[in-house]
């Protein structure tokens, strides 16, 4: 893996973010008493927006960084990971995407504890990025 193909990975990725961020708001509008579980992985999406963007930058501008290659390998593992619970994230939230008045309660007895961890690996995830980020400037 190349640096320019983590920059490829984090384009992407926001992309799905952008995506992403609607489907989470309108399940919000429907499912209210979901909105306090969901507002902390929006957040993380932002923030994780924020991260990508710098990361892209900072790799676009090797310059006047050395890339490892074992950074740039590690960093492409984290954004297939980033990616791979923003699908989960999504299929979460497809799960209980019913308009029946059963989804609150089904949303309260598991869909909170799943977006809960969900959004705690995508935290985990987002602070590698930044730890890597930190070591290009290295």
């Amino acid at each position: 893996m190349d640096a320019q193909a983590v920059v490829e990975r984090c384009t992407a990725l926001i992309v799905t973010i952008e995506k992403t961020t609607p489907t989470l708001t309108s399940f919000c509008r429907r499912v209210r008493e979901a909105r306090s579980d969901v507002d902390p992985v929006v957040r993380e999406l932002a923030s994780l927006t924020t991260t990508l963007e710098c990361l892209s930058a900072d790799i676009s501008d090797s310059s006047s960084h050395h890339l490892r290659p074992s950074l740039i390998g590690r960093m492409a593992g984290v954004l297939g990971g980033c990616h791979n619970v923003i699908l989960e994230i999504v299929k979460t939230i497809a799960i209980f995407n019913g308009k029946q008045p059963a989804v609150a309660i089904q949303w309260a007895s598991t869909g909170r504890g799943d977006m809960e961890k969900l959004c705690s690996t995508l935290e985990a995830q987002k602070t590698a990025l930044g730890l890597g980020l930190d070591m290009l400037l290295l």
